[in-house]
């Protein structure tokens, strides 16, 4: 009887099971979100509004004075801030990115080129969030595609975290309110008393400097300067403009670091058959290589085999950029085959090849254009050509490399190169090095094309060009009829007249460095004030 009972509670049982709920399924393993910022709200808080101060001051129709290396060092320590505040420890290889964005910061003042400027600051801000992502995640196992995608991937995370400071203030204030006390109650009411007797008291200040002169001289002044000057002042606006961009850039920034949510690509992709890459490779091979015997034959061999109707110089200047954008296009090509396909023998050979016909072609381009220059001398398109040929030389070195041995470190030698590369341009002031070729040249006999050309460079130019004096071919004090050369009217400087637009450049850069002050201090622009005295005490003795 009691084996029959416990066989129908068991049948029960058995049947009542497959209603039950299921075993949960195992999670995915991930990595926690750091919770350094909402724990510690108050204080990031904190240091994201003095950063938000110092940007301000630091940029304050100022983006190029003293005040930019600076704040590049303010943005390097909130940095070490808070990876000591996350418990992060630090790795030695970083010093590279830390050094070379401090140092870009320091070129920064010594040179006046907006291009250069502007380069400055896009290889700070990546140089500072690759240092970023190299402390907090393991980047080791990152190749060059998977290092690009994951920087645009945390770009694309800073937007949503805009709205993380609302956030973690509104959890900080459920937190404070369940431990509210009564001086918390006592701020609050602080707090409505002054907005109750601001306007209360602006109001008995404007009675009050009406009814007496005396009292209006001494208080109602400082309130009508407080109310135009700085409340509905233009400057306020750009003030807190300012302020509100250094706040959200940086919180964004630390706040998308603590996510923890980059792929960390541990898993390989499967590559592609390399059947494919090797019949396209090898067509365009078979182009590249006869292309590279007819530079060979006609351009290194110093013209004597040109056709008829060409003369070495025509031939030599022909096709230039074209063939610049074929050395960028083999460069990235040689890249994605290594990452895509699968290793094979003849797939390696085919991309060395093709390698060995680009150092070919970038010989080639520079041969042209070092050819081009000899008859029209230096520009900044042409220094930055050359320039950017010598890194391509470097940078397929390293992509050659990773041909051979692939677990080469390509991302972090390119970051390097780059780097590297970027800071001789930046501190080699192009502007300055235009001026001093084409003046040592030309000399008196520069066009006034060419000299326009060079008093319209950056003020970096401008201690290269006092060195000449032109004499004056025009009727001194005659009025312009013209504009000159985009810039306004300027009477007693005569267009066509090398030395009126020479008095015209050093004028004007005295009018722009005027007024130069401790915060507004720039290097380049102070040796361009000198310069511009000398030339004029040199002129006028």
């Amino acid at each position: 009887m009691e084996k029959k009972i416990e066989q129908k509670i068991t049948e029960n049982r058995s049947e009542i099971q497959p209603m039950s709920v299921p075993a949960p399924l195992p999670l995915q393993q991930r990595k926690p979100v750091n919770p350094v910022m909402k724990e510690n709200t108050v204080y990031f808080l904190g240091l994201a509004l003095l950063y938000s101060v110092c940007f301000a001051i630091a940029f304050y129709r100022n983006f190029i004075g003293i005040t930019y290396p600076l704040i590049t060092a303010v943005t390097l320590g909130v940095c070490v801030l808070f990876l000591k505040k996350s418990g992060i420890l630090w790795k030695k290889s970083n010093w590279w990115y830390v050094g070379g964005s401090f140092l870009l910061g320091i070129s920064t003042i010594l040179t006046t080129s907006l291009f250069v400027v502007f380069f400055n600051t896009v290889g700070i801000l990546l140089l500072i969030m690759v240092f970023m992502l190299h402390q907090v995640y393991n980047d080791r196992e990152w190749r060059f595609g998977q290092y690009i995608c994951n920087l645009l991937f945390f770009y694309l995370c800073m937007i949503p975290e805009v709205a993380s400071p609302f956030i973690h203030v509104g959890n900080s204030w459920k937190k404070s309110r369940q431990k509210e006390d009564r001086r918390n109650k006592n701020i609050k009411y602080i707090v409505i008393g002054i907005l109750i007797g601001l306007p209360m008291l602006l109001i008995l200040v404007e009675l009050l400097s009406s009814a007496d002169q005396i009292f209006s001289k001494f208080v109602g002044n400082i309130f009508h300067k407080f109310w135009s000057q700085i409340v509905f002042s233009p400057n306020l606006f750009l003030v807190l403009f300012l302020m509100i961009l250094g706040f959200f850039g940086i919180y964004c920034f630390l706040s998308a670091l603590t996510l923890n949510n980059m792929p960390e690509w541990k898993q390989k992709a499967e590559k592609k058959n390399p059947v494919t890459a090797i019949t396209f490779l090898s067509m365009i091979t078979v182009v590249y290589l006869i292309f590279c015997g007819i530079q060979i034959l006609f351009l290194f061999t110093g013209g004597k085999l040109l056709p008829e109707g060409y003369t070495y110089a025509e031939y030599a200047r022909q096709g230039f950029f074209q063939l610049l954008f074929v050395c960028i296009f083999n460069l990235v090509l040689v890249i994605c085959c290594n990452s895509i396909f699968q290793n094979h023998k003849i797939l390696k050979l085919l991309l060395l090849l093709c390698s060995g016909c680009t150092y070919i072609m970038i010989a080639s381009s520079g041969c042209r254009m070092f050819l081009y220059i000899s008859v029209y001398h230096l520009s900044f398109l042409r220094v930055l050509v050359l320039w950017f040929l010598a890194l391509l030389v470097v940078m397929m070195a390293g992509v050659v490399r990773n041909v051979i041995k692939e677990d080469f470190p390509l991302f972090r030698y390119c970051t390097m190169v780059v780097t590297v590369f970027y800071l001789i341009f930046s501190f080699g002031r192009a502007d300055h090095l235009i001026a001093s070729y084409n003046m040592a040249q030309a000399e008196e006999e520069i066009s006034y094309e060419d000299l326009v050309y060079l008093t319209n460079l950056s003020m970096d130019a401008v201690p290269a060009l006092s060195k000449y004096h032109f004499a004056h071919t025009c009727e001194k004090g005659k009025e312009t009829s013209e504009d000159f050369y985009g810039m306004e009217q300027r009477e007693g400087y005569a267009v066509k007249c090398k030395a009126c637009r020479m008095d015209f450049t050093f004028q004007r850069v005295l009018d722009l460095t005027q007024d130069m002050n401790a915060r507004t201090f720039h290097i380049s622009k102070y040796q361009a004030r000198k310069a511009a005295e000398k030339y004029f005490q040199e002129k006028g003795s």
